[in-house]
């Protein structure tokens, strides 16, 4: 029983997680509502291997506010090195370069918790006419993964 336990256990850390819910990540958001969901492990910097959406639904402007929403899917936190949740742009390519926008510490919070936090988009030329927005969560947990990545490609107005 213990030995089905411990393998259970390295399951559950082996799908972690971050999903972006707005602006809308990358693929689907199957499962978000259960600790551990699929849609919210993606390992590989800088979007999780995902390819950009054809359709892009939201446009936001250059030098404007804009709330982004993203869940902790599944808690990773470390009391003795806690890691951090950061947000960056990048223009819109195939070696994209981001630029933070904005870093929240990691606390204990419970898995499923939703951050709705405000960034500010730059008023850079080069995000126009379409840009991606990336959330990572960088669990600095030597019993987790480094990190976790989401993306969301936004139309940009100037």
């Amino acid at each position: 029983m213990a030995r089905i336990f411990v393998l259970l256990s390295l399951i559950v850390l082996g799908y972690s997680h971050i999903c972006l819910i707005s602006p809308h990540q990358r693929g689907s958001m199957k499962g978000i509502n259960a600790p551990g969901a699929k849609d919210c492990i993606l390992l590989k910097g800088p979007c999780g291997e995902r390819k950009p959406d054809d359709t892009v639904n939201v446009t936001y402007n250059l030098n404007s506010n804009i709330s982004v929403v993203f869940q902790k899917n599944l808690n990773h936190w470390d009391k003795s090195k806690p890691g951090k949740f950061v947000v960056s742009i990048s223009s819109f390519s195939a070696t994209p370069s981001f630029k933070p926008l904005l870093t929240i510490p990691d606390t204990n919070t419970s898995s499923l918790n939703l951050y709705a936090e405000q960034v500010f988009i730059p008023n850079e030329k080069d995000l126009y006419p379409r840009a991606i927005l990336q959330a990572v969560y960088i669990t600095s947990n030597p019993d987790a993964p480094a990190e976790f990545y989401q993306c969301a490609d936004i139309n940009i107005a100037v």
